[in-house]
């Protein structure tokens, strides 16, 4: 993080072009596309024979001002090392490649030092380790219209995936919350990646169907923190319930043509599981009943529906791509058997909001989860029935605002402020025994490419 920072001072105050910010080979320290060169020849002499290696360090100190859990600073980092091969000018297989992977997580990020959200503040932060993420096998057929992928990745990779929303540092934005909340040790996504096989399909440069079937539960069976349950990431479990998913995307071509181009999605997820009536709570125990045996109702399986919108609604005279964009994401599920049981988040986003600096990106978003009804009523049963416990509102909302500041082609500066209404929507814990109080925290993370 030292050296990150270092090098973003550094590079703050050398003059900026438009020049400097494309992405340019070996030549000038400033110019080149990673930190460390092109080690002698070596990544151009690797790349020639199909193997692509990437070395990513994101570092992030965050500070809360008011609000939350507590007042005080909070670091967290992931480091990726990722290897991809292509067999074609590897092995001389056709249309074929290989995607493997490793994370090595540091640092103690600040949702649960700080914050207390349901939503997590950094996208990055997660309990300390090193262990395997992607590992897949992927045949093209069709002249490249039919692809076939199988091995280990995180469902939040090809699904549900918001183009524009990926400026964003609020974990909001990539794998859904709801799917984080209600699915068994948080589905497969990042830092738990799980078996999977999936098939896409394009007929034409404007349809896309995708259908996939992943482990529905990336840890082993314990309890505790299921990211220490699958500490390395090779669990690789085939011996749990399903979750599939089915995806169709629309980019109308005609969009393109007047330079504004958009994707629209639809999209459904089954997970074949049990899952407990959110009317009783970690014991069982139905407060609402005071009778009760202390074993949940069990569901047959849990669903749910989304949408995704990427429209771009302005470009900027002369340019490819620079100008504003939307998107808008919505997920539902039944909240007979989950505790969140809708998810709103959109935004929009300003790529080169300086003309100068092309390759920039700011935005300002917006993400709502909201807690189900039944949930709601188990709170206020506790309360009446026990005499302890609070009644929650019925969700919590993030309002995040943001500055991608892309000082090399292989460093990026990225100022982050993010406003919590009614962080962890008033459900008490350990942590907080009370309703926390609305929270204000500014970040920044230093991504740099060695």
């Amino acid at each position: 993080m030292a050296l990150a920072a270092a090098l973003g001072v550094t590079a703050l105050c050398r003059p900026t072009s438009a020049e400097a910010q494309t992405t340019a080979g070996a030549g000038d320290f400033w110019e080149q596309d990673t930190l460390s060169g092109d080690w002698g020849g070596l990544r151009s002499r690797l790349e020639k024979a199909g193997v692509t290696i990437g070395l990513q360090e994101q570092s992030e100190l965050w500070g809360n001002v008011t609000g939350g859990l507590s007042r005080g600073g909070a670091y967290d980092g992931l480091f990726t090392l990722s290897v991809a091969v292509d067999l074609d000018k590897a092995i001389h297989w056709p249309n074929a490649s290989l995607q493997a992977s490793a994370l090595q997580i540091h640092g103690f990020g600040p949702t649960a030092l700080r914050v207390g959200s349901l939503q997590t503040i950094s996208g990055i932060e997660a309990t300390a380790s090193t262990k395997l993420f992607d590992f897949w096998f992927e045949q093209k057929l069709l002249d490249g219209k039919l692809s076939l992928r199988f091995g280990q990745e995180g469902a939040d990779e090809e699904l549900m995936l918001t183009d524009h929303g990926a400026l964003f540092l609020n974990s909001a934005f990539g794998f859904p919350p709801l799917t984080a909340i209600d699915l068994p040790s948080g589905g497969p996504s990042y830092p738990l990646a799980a078996p999977f096989v999936r098939i896409q399909y394009q007929p034409s440069g404007e349809l896309t169907v995708i259908g996939a079937v992943y482990t529905a539960d990336p840890a082993p069976p314990g309890t505790g923190d299921p990211q220490l349950r699958d500490r390395h990431g090779t669990a690789f479990r085939l011996d749990d319930h399903a979750l599939g998913f089915a995806e169709l995307q629309y980019a109308p071509e005609v969009l393109k043509r007047y330079g504004q181009p958009g994707t629209y999605k639809l999209g459904a997820w089954y997970a074949s599981g049990p899952f407990a009536d959110p009317l009783h709570d970690a014991e069982g125990l139905s407060l609402a009943n005071p009778a009760s045996i202390g074993v949940p109702r069990l569901h047959s399986g849990d669903h749910g529906i989304y949408a995704v919108i990427d429209q771009m609604v302005w470009k900027r005279p002369n340019t490819e791509a620079q100008g504003l964009g939307l998107f808008l994401r919505l997920m539902q599920a039944p909240a007979d058997r989950n505790l969140t049981d809708f998810y709103v988040g959109g935004g929009l986003t300003w790529k080169g909001p300086i003309p100068e600096r092309q390759k920039d990106e700011a935005g300002i978003a917006v993400t709502h989860i909201g807690i189900g009804g039944p949930a709601v009523h188990f709170s206020n049963d506790e309360v009446f029935f026990a005499g302890f416990g609070t009644r929650p509102s019925p969700g919590e909302t993030i309002v995040e605002a943001t500055y991608n500041a892309q000082l090399a082609p292989w460093l990026k500066i990225q100022p982050d402020l993010q406003y919590v209404v009614n962080p962890g929507a008033g459900i008490v814990s350990t942590d907080s025994p009370a309703p926390l109080k609305n929270d204000l925290i500014f970040g920044v993370r230093v991504t740099v490419n060695f």
